[in-house]
């Protein structure tokens, strides 16, 4: 598992680089514009939302060697081919890449499921999610690195071999994804084939988006605070900060010998989110951040706990990747509405619309769980579906 673990913080450091590297690169040495570099990562955000889903499917029928391979050949391919095509080719180019992102959320957190028992798997997750904002925390800040010293171009090039080296990991590694000895081969009928999807499973993917609402919303309203204060300078305090009490949060969560609702943990994100804005200085700011910061990784580890116990062992692929388009969809389509607050009101707008949405998401989820027939039975999900 310590194995897993390294192998998974060094595999995200390139897919973290990736969005930074990508906006620069179309900017400074195809002489884009921003709104360009945007329609880049929306094309990117789509390929994802589409792909994870898929290959998290082929993880679970076909096993993780079979489903990775193409993801491999795919980055090796395509990060290296958009260095010497016209903007125009990039588009395509970024939705493939979308699609065959390798999957390494899915992989972590089935691999965990397996390996770890039940009880342990909070602390699983949150160590997985800890080790993650730490690749977050590296990832952008050595593709800028490597733009600024060699040039977008050899960046991404860069990029697209670490990636591919990073699926080979885990061809290497193998990591188990199911107790069960095989996996459904091709065209055998699964009779588990849609019985997995449930209405608690859905508010399950709603809180997921809903919290990445809340970090996009904390994250955008942290620049266009800063930049309001004319204190762009001080980013990485109120970051740094951001990011302490985020890691400081997964760990305390792990430790707990109980688990938390993820509504609850959502409705608590939104409500400390939507003060931050109150914060008028860069030390007032950065104070305010600590709490929402500190729910961070509480709330997506414990999503992510509760869809393991949801879903049969023979599903749960699809289920995790099902959560990363939730993720995904989550922080694609609160961008625009997030935007336009700030530039209609200013930085604290930001703020109220992303807290307000991922609260009004968590009160809807934590009612819609008070009707009998869709209150979530964790205790009923077992590795070969039946109850117990």
């Amino acid at each position: 598992m310590r194995t897993l673990f390294v192998a998974a913080f060094f595999a995200r450091i390139p897919a973290m680089a990736a969005p930074l590297v990508f906006t620069l690169y179309v900017v400074g040495e195809l002489d884009g514009t921003y709104t360009q570099a945007g329609v880049l990562a929306a094309t990117t955000t789509l390929g994802i939302a589409i792909g994870a889903p898929w290959r998290g499917r082929a993880i679970d029928r076909i096993g993780l060697r079979r489903a990775v391979l193409p993801s491999i050949v795919a980055v090796a391919v395509l990060y290296p081919l958009a260095t010497v095509v016209e903007y125009a080719w990039l588009i395509p180019i970024s939705f493939l890449m979308g699609i065959f992102l390798i999957p390494i959320f899915s992989i972590v957190r089935l691999s965990l499921t397996v390996m770890v028992d039940q009880d342990q798997r909070r602390t699983a997750f949150s160590a997985d999610s800890v080790l993650a904002e730490g690749s977050f925390i590296i990832g952008p800040a050595v593709g800028a690195l490597i733009v600024t010293q060699a040039g977008g171009g050899p960046a991404l090039i860069t990029i697209g071999v670490c990636e591919a080296i990073a699926g080979a990991l885990f061809l290497w590694l193998d990591p188990p994804t199911r107790s069960e000895p095989k996996p459904v081969e091709d065209g055998a009928e699964d009779p588990f084939d849609g019985q997995w999807i449930s209405v608690p499973l859905v508010f399950l993917f709603l809180i997921s988006a809903g919290t990445m609402v809340a970090l996009i919303a904390t994250d955008l309203g942290i620049v266009s605070q800063l930049r309001e204060l004319d204190a762009v300078g001080s980013v990485g305090i109120t970051y740094g900060l951001w990011g302490l009490s985020s890691l400081l949060g997964g760990l305390l969560y792990g430790a707990l010998n109980t688990s938390i609702r993820p509504t609850y943990l959502l409705l608590a994100l939104g409500l400390t989110t939507i003060p931050v804005g109150l914060g008028g200085e860069v030390w007032s700011l950065s104070l305010w951040v600590i709490p929402t910061g500190f729910l961070c990784a509480p709330t997506m580890t414990a999503a992510g706990e509760w869809i393991a116990k949801l879903v049969p062992e023979r599903r749960r692929g699809e289920a995790m990747g099902w959560q990363g388009t939730a993720f995904t969809l989550g922080g694609a389509a609160s961008s625009p509405f997030i935007g336009a607050a700030i530039d209609g009101v200013g930085a604290w707008g930001a703020f109220v619309v992303g807290g307000s949405v991922a609260t009004l998401i968590a009160l809807l989820a934590l009612f819609g769980q008070m009707i009998p027939r869709w209150r979530p039975s964790p205790e009923l999900a077992t590795i070969d579906g039946t109850p117990r």
